[in-house]
Parts: C-alpha cells; sequence; structure tokens
C-alpha cells in the first residue's frame, strides 16, 4: 500500500521555518514570500492534524508536535542529501566548481585567480555566480562562498572575513566637494548599496552617520544599487560618495581610485563564509581549497585591518 505523504514543498517549508524559527528567512531561503511559506505550513497542519508553530510575542516556536516534526524531517531531508551526493558522479581531483556571488567573484577572487591556480596547478577551475543561498545540487558546485551569518543544514562552514563599511568616493570628487566633515555629505548626491539585504542587515548611511555623530538626515533620493561592485564603480567614476564594503574596495583604495575622506569605518556583524556539503568536507580536493581560502583569508584579515586604520 503507498505511503501518504504530504506535498514535499510543504515538508519543505516546515524544515527551512523550523531550523531558523522565521517564516521571512525560510522564504528567502527558498526563493518565495513569507506568505506562500505561512500556506504551506498551515496545509501540512491540516495534513498532519497537528500545530507546529506557535508565537510567543514576537517570537516563533515550535511546539512539541512541531520539534517531533523538525526531528524527523530535518534527519530526513539530511539523508535525502546523502543520497543525492553519493548518486552524482563524484568531483574528479581534477575539477573544481565555485559557487560565488558576482561581487565577490570579480572584487575579490578573480584577482587571486592566479595564486589559486598555482596552489591547485592540476585542477580544472569553473566559477559560477549567483545571489541566491548555494543549492550544491541544483546549481552544480563543489564549495560555495555567501555573505552573511553562515548558518545553515547539512554544510560545514569556513568563517572567512567580517565586514565594514565606510564613506568612500573619487580623489577628484572630494576635492570638487570639499569634503572635509560628515555634515558635508548632505550637500552631495549619496549612493545606496541596496545588496546586504539579501543577507538580512542592509547597512544604512543613517546608522554610519550616528556613528559619526552627524545629526544630517539620511537623503532617500539619489542612486541605489543592488550589486556592491556597481556602487564602487559609480563612485570611482565620480557618481557620488558609496558607502562602500572595504573588502571589495581594498584595490581601488590601494591604488587612489578610491579614498575614504573621514575615519569613521562602520564595523557589521556580518561575515563571508566558505560553505561545503558535510558529506564532502572532506575530499581531498575539497580539503585543499579549504586550507588555500583560510590562509588566502588570514592573510586578507591583515589587509582589511590596515585599510580600516588609514581611514
Amino acid at each position: 500500500m503507498p505511503l501518504s505523504l504530504p506535498p514535499l514543498t510543504s515538508l519543505r517549508a516546515f524544515e527551512a521555518a523550523a531550523r531558523s524559527l522565521s517564516f521571512t528567512k525560510a522564504a528567502r531561503e527558498l526563493h518565495v514570500t513569507p506568505a506562500a511559506i505561512s500556506h504551506q505550513i498551515r496545509g501540512l497542519e491540516q495534513f498532519l492534524g497537528v500545530t507546529l508553530f506557535q508565537r510567543t510575542g514576537r517570537k516563533l516556536e515550535l511546539t512539541r508536535d512541531g520539534q517531533t516534526a523538525a526531528d524527523h524531517f530535518s534527519d530526513a531531508f539530511e539523508r535525502i542529501a546523502r543520497g543525492v551526493q553519493a548518486l552524482r558522479p563524484k568531483a574528479r581531483d581534477g575539477e573544481l566548481a565555485i559557487g560565488v556571488t558576482p561581487a565577490f567573484g570579480t572584487r575579490w577572487l578573480i584577482p587571486r585567480l592566479p595564486a589559486l591556480m598555482a596552489a591547485l596547478p592540476d585542477v580544472r577551475v569553473t566559477l559560477v555566480t549567483g545571489t541566491a543561498p548555494v543549492d550544491f545540487v541544483a546549481d552544480e558546485v563543489d564549495v560555495g562562498i555567501r555573505f552573511g551569518q553562515g548558518n545553515g543544514s547539512g554544510v560545514v562552514t569556513d568563517e572567512l572575513f567580517r565586514e565594514s563599511v565606510a564613506p568612500m568616493a573619487s580623489p577628484a570628487f572630494v576635492r570638487k566637494h570639499h569634503l572635509r566633515r560628515p555634515a558635508d555629505l548632505g550637500r552631495v548626491r549619496l549612493l545606496h548599496d541596496e545588496s546586504m539585504r539579501r543577507a538580512g542587515r542592509p547597512p544604512t548611511w543613517t546608522e554610519w552617520l550616528q556613528v559619526a555623530g552627524c545629526t544630517v538626515p539620511e537623503i532617500e533620493c539619489g542612486l541605489f544599487f543592488d550589486d556592491s561592485h556597481l556602487a564602487l564603480q559609480a563612485a570611482c567614476d565620480g557618481q557620488g560618495v558609496a558607502l562602500g564594503r572595504l573588502a571589495y574596495a581594498v584595490n581601488d583604495l590601494a591604488q587612489g581610485r578610491l579614498v575614504l575622506p573621514f575615519p569613521q569605518v562602520l564595523e557589521l556583524d556580518l561575515h563571508y563564509h566558505l560553505i561545503v556539503p558535510r558529506t564532502r568536507a572532506l575530499e581531498p580536493l575539497i580539503v585543499r581549497f579549504r586550507h588555500w581560502m583560510q590562509r588566502e583569508a588570514s592573510e586578507f584579515r591583515a589587509v582589511l585591518a590596515d585599510s580600516a586604520q588609514a581611514a
């Protein structure tokens, strides 16, 4: 007799929400709306005849039945992932697919590709770009690099380095507009980098101005970007002042295309992470790449510290 099972979409929605205790985070992970997550979970509750979540104030919590379901379903998805990895052709020692965001690939990894190829001379390296959470099966990647809190089930995460942001502009723009104090930002175009919304925490100009002890109201007009690389390129081209990521701007600052007109740096509570499927974390080629990334990240943390102190 065939098993009576609820739809897989409702199980995935519940597993993601149970892991994060947030319909919003689950929706972001699965690329749907929070309303869709809520709908899927209501359907699962009706199918099972139990209540899976309860709200205590603004906090989402699992019920006793919900915790039981989470334990079973999480284990089931882990077993499915291991089965998929076991059936897929294993990555040969000579091939490595790396999933990166376009901005990280452009600003951080590509300048280091010569060093990577020197460390892995016998490896065919493929860069796969995307901004969504890493899906190792659908994206056909072996490892991923993403920005955020670094949590997730079924994966091993290596913390690489932390991010900070600061106002930056071209030297010509700073001279032309006589930017000497944070209050001077109230009369120039601000460039807004919206890309960190995907990590759940977009830094704002208002936040930086508070750190700088300035009462200039945030300007809501101007230019908005969903890609950090584009925001920095616009700043290099003299189109305004960007609240730019130091990790991405290091080379532009070192080569004089950008300058930090003010000393205040806003340190964020988010990091870049190397993400690896737990079932493949000890494969020889992946271990080699992890070691290389950890060495590069260690050296880069010192570079970031110098850039922040030079502000």
